[in-house]
């Protein structure tokens, strides 16, 4: 009687020891998740923090926002705006650029790309942009004006 008391204060106190493990990485997770913010998300923390001027705020949103979702339009135009406004051109071209690629038919995208081509020296290529965001921004238009 005395071995089966013994096994099965063992089986009982490392039950109790699994159940507790168990339950912290439950609420380990839940907590985790709760507290994440999801990508679009931080670009409307981004949107925000640019209209009061904290711009490293913002950037920092933006940023997280492209890691966490890399297919998310929003967070790389607004990555793109400010690299522009620190003056880092080459990454705005590349963040404008994403944008494009990963949706072809963002017509501002195609005119911020063609501003920060004005700004490092590029004119034909700021024109070309011009050029394919009016296109696509009468098609638009003319999409709107047909419903």
């Amino acid at each position: 009687m005395r071995n089966f008391l013994n096994l099965y204060l063992q089986f009982m106190y490392s039950s109790s020891r699994i159940l507790s493990f168990s339950i912290i990485i439950f609420v380990f997770l839940v907590t985790g998740q709760c507290s994440s913010k999801s990508s679009d998300e931080l670009v409307k923390e981004g949107t925000k923090h640019s209209e009061k001027g904290a711009y490293d705020k913002s950037f920092d949103s933006f940023l997280k926002a492209t890691k966490l979702d890399p297919k998310n339009v929003n967070a790389f135009y607004g990555l793109g705006g400010i690299y522009n406004y620190r003056n880092e051109y080459e990454k705005a071209v590349q963040a404008f650029k994403t944008v494009i690629k990963l949706d072809p038919t963002h017509f501002n995208a195609r005119y911020s790309l063609g501003f920060t081509y004005e700004k490092i020296g590029k004119p034909e290529l700021a024109k070309t942009e011009y050029e394919r965001y009016n296109s696509l921004k009468k098609r638009f238009e003319s999409m709107l004006t047909k419903e």
